[in-house]
């Protein structure tokens, strides 16, 4: 079958993947999208309209009619739709797709968590529950020690000897202990030599690297914290993103989608997403788009989720009853063996990329403390001196209180003798 000379193209208006740039003269394209669908058109010889999306929509169904690029190719106001479209079932009985030439991995962006404050970091070494069984530890060794090893001591001299051992002091305990009491006597020493080993050498790696806050990882934290309403979460207008969310067998997924479809939180793909991803406020996006967006700006505080609701194929939208979809399917299928999309899409990221690496300078960095680094150190060693000082306040004032006691009862004794 002779195949058309001349196609009408339904596409959007995104500069990653589908530019269209109007002169007095002349008429351009450019992007990757663009270029698959100049290479369909030289091998099957066929020229070709282009037809905007004003809403800058690719296609959902609402109120029982198709939005976008997937309803301009139903209705037939257009042979083709082009712009990175994912195959669902519900576009399939809309329209007919070609062979897949993409696929469309769906993931979210967040920003980046903070720093762990460097006050945390003596408590990041260990996690909260063992943090909690090793003072539980203490309290029972210097329990056991008391009724044990010590004889005629009180519980917090049994205290103050097991906690002095856990910073290297010496233990002075009875002689001609038992076989028994020398074993309890050895596990302890063992632990205290262990455990603070083990504290140090954690320490030193997160001083030499420090950690960052737990943040949003998967798409089980985002739900969790849309549903406490701690976050927002957008998606991108005119895709299936939220029908695809409430149609998961995935529970927390089901209420993501019903709360983004509750509040309409959502996004056009032109917007900045540094403006639009904030500390509270999440956006769902293709994994591919992210590298068009993205690609490899490490300096960006923008950090990509490594979890994902799903995978789609992306292919052409053909409208019903086209004539010749097999010869585009013929096509397509070259142009991917021969490994030209790949490289169109590689090359996009990288002139993407190529102006933040141009204009960033590279400045030999000077490391040097600072009073930042240090306050959290200074501070711990003003509370230490300041509770050391109200000890020793304590002590004199016990002291000189035991002293004035003695001097009585040595008073009432000498009367009584007298």
């Amino acid at each position: 079958m002779i195949f058309p000379n001349s196609l009408k193209i339904s596409t959007v208006q995104i500069t990653d993947l589908f530019g269209l740039v109007k002169t007095p003269t002349n008429t351009g394209l450019f992007a990757f999208e663009e270029k698959l669908l100049t290479c369909l058109a030289k091998s099957l010889q066929f020229e070709f309209d282009v037809f905007l999306q004003p809403d800058g929509q690719w296609g959902s169904l609402v109120n029982g009619s198709w939005s976008g690029v997937i309803g301009t190719v139903e209705r037939g106001e257009a042979d083709m739709g082009i712009a990175y479209i994912a195959i669902t079932e519900e576009r399939s009985h809309a329209v007919d797709f070609s062979f897949p030439y993409a696929i469309m991995e769906r993931t979210f962006l967040v920003k980046e968590p903070g720093p762990i404050p460097h006050l945390m970091g003596y408590f990041y070494p260990f996690s909260k529950r063992v943090w909690i069984l090793y003072i539980l530890l203490i309290f029972a060794s210097a329990f056991i020690f008391q009724k044990v090893i010590f004889k005629n001591v009180s519980f917090l001299v049994s205290f103050i000897a097991i906690l002095g051992s856990i910073l290297t002091k010496s233990i002075e305990v009875v002689p001609r202990l038992s076989d028994w009491k020398r074993v309890i006597l050895g596990l302890w020493l063992t632990i205290a030599a262990v455990t603070p080993f083990f504290y140090m050498v954690s320490f030193l790696s997160f001083v030499t690297m420090p950690g960052k806050m737990p943040g949003i990882r998967d798409f089980r934290d985002l739900s969790k914290a849309v549903l406490n309403k701690n976050y927002r979460c957008l998606s991108l207008k005119g895709t299936a993103d939220v029908d695809l969310l409430l149609k998961s067998e995935m529970d927390y997924l089901k209420m993501l989608g019903e709360t983004i479809r509750q509040h309409n939180w959502k996004y056009e793909m032109n917007e900045d997403l540094n403006y639009l991803v904030d500390d509270k406020t999440a956006l769902i996006m293709s994994r591919q788009m992210t590298q068009l967006v993205l690609g490899g700006n490490t300096d960006s505080d923008i950090q990509v989720s490594e979890d994902s609701f799903g995978i789609w194929h992306v292919a052409i939208a053909i409208r019903k009853g086209f004539c010749c979809k097999h010869q585009v399917d013929i096509q397509i299928i070259r142009i991917l063996r021969a490994g030209l999309y790949k490289k169109w899409f590689d090359d996009q990221v990288f002139l993407n990329n190529l102006p933040r690496k141009l204009s960033k300078n590279y400045i030999e960095r000077k490391i040097s403390l600072t009073l930042k680094e240090l306050k959290s150190s200074l501070f711990i060693l003003l509370m230490g001196l300041i509770l050391s000082f109200i000890i020793l306040l304590v002590e004199m004032f016990s002291v000189t209180r035991l002293h004035k006691r003695i001097s009585k009862i040595r008073i009432v004794k000498n009367r009584k003798m007298c």
